[in-house]
């Protein structure tokens, strides 16, 4: 797992990557993005009520692999964290990130809906998983991982993304109002820098 040590080291973003994370296996840089998402996520204060902060794992048993070996050494929010292998989204009980893998191969749209509004960050790996209902998506770019964003289906669950991160991601699907200043698509809270940014990759 020193792999994965070393990139929780790594502070910064680039295109949706740790600086260095492309010389690391797929699913351990995985493991790690998922592990970090929730620091750039506002939670509402329900979310974060219950002793632990837990990983749902459906269809990729070995990015769960890794989050087992991971998450009980690094706290998440103050919390204390965990993952859990599920088989149906019945069984995620109180776990406030929700990662379906590549071996799902059900409906992910129903899957995502039977959530409902329930303040969950739903992390998907599948084309289309945007319009699915996801409000993260992996990608492989050049055989990199890279990450889409959806702030609508993020904001149905009453979560809100950091500019921090909008400002890395490859694609950003929102039902928003153009802002002025920047001539395209953009958040009026964000950073203008990462409004830069963002419409260059577009």
């Amino acid at each position: 797992m020193l792999g994965v040590a070393l990139l929780l080291g790594l502070g910064a973003w680039r295109g949706g990557v740790c600086a260095e994370a492309d010389s690391y296996p797929e699913a351990a840089v995985k493991a790690v993005f998922l592990y970090r998402f929730a620091e750039y996520v506002q939670w509402p204060a329900e979310a974060l009520t219950a002793q632990k902060f837990t990983i749902a794992v459906l269809g990729a048993d070995e990015v769960a692999a890794r989050l087992g070996e991971l998450l009980p050494k690094h706290p998440i929010l103050g919390l204390s964290a965990q993952v859990k292998r599920i088989t149906d989204v019945r069984q995620i009980d109180s776990a406030q990130t929700l990662y379906i893998g590549r071996n799902y191969h059900g409906n992910l749209h129903a899957l995502i809906a039977a959530l409902g509004d329930r303040p969950v960050l739903v992390v998907s790996d599948a084309e289309g998983g945007l319009e699915a209902g996801s409000a993260v998506n992996f990608v492989l770019s050049n055989q990199h991982v890279r990450f889409e964003i959806s702030t609508a289906a993020a904001s149905r669950a009453g979560l809100k993304i950091s500019a921090e991160l909008l400002a890395v991601a490859t694609h950003i699907k929102a039902d928003y109002l153009p802002h002025a200043a920047c001539g395209a698509t953009f958040f009026a809270d964000a950073h203008q820098a990462g409004c830069l940014t963002r419409v260059s990759r577009r």
